[in-house]
């Protein structure tokens, strides 16, 4: 069995040695007002207090949502998103990919014909953002993801950065010519730390 595990983990840090690391920050303007961003750009927490921010079409208004500021067209590319908070991987919070043009105003569902491909948190279980949503078998529940974009297999992967384990992989995603950006939602008291990846 350990040389199965082995083989796997060596399998996926093949796969995230193919993919461009990159450094994603978050857009202050996109931000719903019941979340603060860092100064840096690099985590974001939920919180009670609506922020004082200007109405911008950009902004999601209704949906705890962020973006995060790069943009993907092609390549394969790939970020660490680390669960914070007391809670920590018992807080709602969803992390993955959304088309660029994704909605901002009013409620979102969350999936792939949305143009969003994710996965969710949701009180210590994890599931895929799929119609209707798929229930993951995943332990221990990651506390870090890498999210894996492939521009050139029309794929979105979701590993977990704490043992090399795959989480979930869509396939078929439709870009439909644009490009993706990151894309983050909060629940009640969620928090969470874009870091750089390391293998």
């Amino acid at each position: 069995m350990q040389g199965l595990e082995q083989a796997a983990e060596l399998a996926w840090r093949n796969f995230l040695l193919s993919h461009n690391r990159v450094k994603v920050t978050l857009d202050l303007d996109t931000a719903h007002p019941l979340l603060v961003l860092s100064q840096d750009k690099s985590s974001v927490r939920w919180e009670t207090k609506w922020q004082q921010v200007p109405s911008v079409l950009e902004r999601f208004d209704t949906s705890c949502c962020v973006l995060g500021r790069e943009e993907f067209r092609e390549g394969r590319h790939c970020w660490e998103v680390k669960v914070e908070g007391e809670k920590g991987k018992y807080s709602s919070l969803a992390v993955g990919v959304a088309r660029a043009s994704v909605k901002r105003k009013g409620e979102i569902n969350m999936s792939p014909e949305e143009g969003i491909w994710a996965v969710q948190y949701n009180e210590g279980q994890i599931m895929s953002l799929t119609s209707p949503p798929t229930p993951l078998s995943l332990f221990p529940v990651p506390t870090r993801i890498w999210v894996c974009l492939d521009c050139t297999q029309w794929q979105v992967s979701f590993i977990s950065a704490d043992n090399r384990v795959e989480i979930f992989t869509f396939t078929a995603v439709s870009l439909k010519g644009e490009s993706v950006r990151p894309w983050f939602w909060l629940g009640t008291n969620a928090q969470l730390c874009l870091r750089d990846s390391t293998l």
